[in-house]
This record gives structure tokens, C-alpha cells and sequence, in this order.
């Protein structure tokens, strides 16, 4: 990995990052493992940070593969009111206002065959759905680890997932915590599967690697996008903040790349610039960098 760590953000592109003058208008980052860590908590440093750049009327949104309830929870907890893109791109709530500006779900037909291909590889997936009373319908017998279960808690439901892929709308799939060997034969089939998009990790909470499945096309740039449509804001006025690979496609589109130093090795190719990792308060430099491009 290019650089170490300083007191400075470290241009990581020079050519890139030396492109005409643009002013940022809105700064999409991703929440774990670049705004906050494994404790959920967001250092009071990144939190003063988004206050600075919503102080200078710059829109700060969050872009996060978790869930509504949860996102707004820990934001929340932070003092924090902002736009977010959610389920990897699936949703956008502006949690100011409670407003939903984007949803994207499976088609009945696909949401059935992607569960045949789950269970046709002996697994009974998690799926992220859109109800009132729960987040994620399981089945009884879920193949997602014993931590992630616990970690849902009620907000997980036991429902025939025949069932739910034909009643209820369906933003992704999961299955969390197990083995690389396991996942990604049903990845590479999926991955040829046109209706699909897929992530393949290794998943940070709970140990070994996780599969997410989303509807064909969406992203966390395809959540971010439908937000700056409905507010006049072009892709290059957009900087984008993130470490993992479900954050690639949004630095690839946004007009300004920050990495995290320490993040996956396809974020720190294309990143312009890096900055620490949020144990090390990198987010806190994410201000001076915008008003730098500005």
C-alpha cells in the first residue's frame, strides 16, 4: 500500500486529484470501518467533522450495507440527522425527515430463483425485506452464523422463505460467517446471473466471509445517484469516502476518491486520497480535503 500514516491526508493519484477546480456539494461515506468501527461508535471528532461541512452547506450522506433501523440507531446516537443510502444501495431514507427517496427490490420471479439457487447449494439465506414489524425473515433452520442471529435479535422473523420471496418485498440476501469455500461456488454462479449483484468479503464482525445478493444494478452509487438527481447535484460535485469493496463503485463514479489506509486493496488503487482509519480519527481530515478541491 502506497504512503503511511501522517498528520495529513496522503494523496494517493496526483494526477487525479490535480483535475479542474470543482467544489463539492455533498460527501457520501461509508459507515463502518471509515466513519466509525467495530464499536459503532462515532468518534467525536468525525461527528464535529460533518458538522463543520453542514455548517459550510455541504450535504454529508451516509452510504452503509446496514440496515434502516440500525443506521438511524447509531447515527442517531451520534447526534446526527443525515440522508442515507442503505442495504448496499437497495433503499435511501433521508433520516431527517423520514423521507424515502430510493428503493430498489427484487422482481417476485428473480427473488424465487435466487432463493432456489441458495437452497440448491444447501443454504436458506437471510432475506432483507420490507416490513413493519421485522428486517430480516429466516427460516428455521438459517444458514447465516450463530453470531449474526443473535445479533438480530427480533427484528429477524422465522417465516417459510418460499413464502416470503412471493408475499413480501425482497431488497437482498445474506448469508454471514461462514466459509470462503462454502460461498463462492454460489457466488461465481451468481455473478453470471445478469439479475444480480454480488459481494463476496470477508466479513469483519463475524469472522471468515460473508455473501450479500442485491437486484441487478443497484450499488451504494446507484442509492447515492437517485438522491443527487432529485437535488441537482452533478457526480463530479460528489466526494466519496470509504474502505471496502461494496464502496468501490461509488469512488469509481464520484468526482473526488477517499480511501481508508488499511482498507481493501481495490479502494486503494483508485482512491486520490487516504486518511486513517476511524481508530486513528481519519474522518476529521475529510473537511480540509474538500474545501482543498473547493
Amino acid at each position: 500500500m502506497p504512503g503511511g500514516l501522517g498528520q495529513t491526508p496522503l494523496a494517493v493519484n496526483n494526477a487525479s486529484s490535480c483535475q479542474t477546480e470543482m467544489m463539492i456539494r455533498l460527501v457520501a461515506t461509508d459507515l463502518d470501518g471509515t466513519f466509525w468501527g467495530r464499536d459503532l461508535i462515532a468518534p467525536s471528532e468525525h461527528v464535529a467533522a460533518v458538522k463543520e461541512l453542514l455548517r459550510r452547506e455541504v450535504t454529508v450522506l451516509a452510504a452503509t450495507s446496514r440496515r434502516p433501523r440500525v443506521a438511524k440507531k447509531h447515527l442517531g446516537a451520534a447526534g446526527l440527522e443525515l440522508p442515507a443510502v442503505l442495504i448496499d444501495g437497495a433503499v435511501g431514507i433521508d433520516f431527517r425527515t423520514d423521507v424515502r427517496f430510493h428503493e430498489a427490490v427484487f422482481e417476485a420471479n428473480d427473488a424465487r430463483q435466487m432463493l432456489e439457487a441458495f437452497q440448491a447449494h444447501g443454504l436458506d439465506p437471510c432475506l432483507y425485506v420490507d416490513d413493519a414489524e421485522i428486517d430480516i425473515a429466516v427460516s428455521p433452520t438459517p444458514s447465516t452464523c450463530a453470531e449474526h442471529l443473535e445479533y438480530l435479535g427480533p427484528v429477524a422473523g422465522t417465516h417459510d422463505l418460499g413464502d416470503a420471496v412471493a408475499s413480501m418485498p425482497i431488497y437482498a440476501f445474506s448469508v454471514l460467517g461462514l466459509d470462503y469455500e462454502v460461498l463462492a461456488p454460489l457466488a461465481l454462479e451468481l455473478a453470471d446471473n445478469v439479475g444480480t449483484s454480488v459481494v463476496l468479503y470477508p466479513e469483519p464482525s463475524y469472522g471468515r466471509f460473508g455473501l450479500v445478493v442485491n437486484p441487478n444494478g443497484v450499488s451504494k452509487w446507484s442509492g447515492i445517484e437517485a438522491y443527487c438527481a432529485i437535488h441537482g447535484i452533478a457526480a463530479e460535485e460528489v466526494a466519496a469516502v470509504g474502505d471496502g469493496l461494496n464502496d468501490v463503485d461509488m469512488l469509481r463514479h464520484a468526482g473526488m476518491r477517499i480511501g481508508v489506509h488499511g482498507g481493501r486493496e481495490e479502494i486503494i488503487e483508485i482512491a486520490e486520497f487516504l486518511i486513517p482509519p476511524p481508530e486513528q480519527g481519519g474522518w476529521e481530515r475529510v473537511p480540509d480535503l474538500v474545501e482543498g478541491v473547493g
